[in-house]
């Protein structure tokens, strides 16, 4: 149950998070937008890390997870986040995040043919709920 409610939070912050992005976009492009926003960042984890004395945790990491966190950050962090900001910045925020909110749908088919983790039947339901939902809202704001 903790782990669901802390989900639901991270839905509330991922969901009022692209409207800073697209204000953010507004006067700044993509790239710049991305790097500022992960300098930021990167300098509020090395303070974390530090005040909460985790650095031998962050050195210690072995060459294998260290690939899989960079794949992870390249693939996610720099190439998704990229094209991301840039549909963000030509679209309106509503349309590309409906789009973008299908990755649980990617995430599943890669999931299985990567991990072996077979998706059951309520999983298949809600990811095709919220395919669903997200062509509904596409389909919508094409109406407008």
């Amino acid at each position: 149950m903790k782990a669901t409610l802390i989900a639901f939070l991270v839905a509330m912050i991922f969901g009022i998070n692209p409207i800073f992005e697209k204000l953010s976009l507004k006067d700044a492009s993509p790239l710049s937008v991305i790097t500022i926003r992960f300098i930021f960042t990167s300098l509020c984890l090395v303070c974390l890390v530090l005040a909460t004395g985790k650095f031998a945790q962050v050195i210690d990491v072995d060459g294998r997870t260290l690939f899989w966190i960079l794949l992870s950050g390249l693939i996610g962090g720099l190439i998704g986040l990229f094209l991301y900001f840039t549909a963000l910045q030509m679209a309106d925020t509503s349309k590309i995040v409906a789009i973008v909110a299908t990755f649980p749908m990617f995430t599943a088919i890669y999931a299985y043919l990567f991990l072996g983790e077979a998706p059951g039947p309520m999983r298949i339901t809600g990811i095709a709920f919220i395919v669903i939902g997200s062509i509904l809202i596409e389909w919508n704001l094409l109406a407008d």
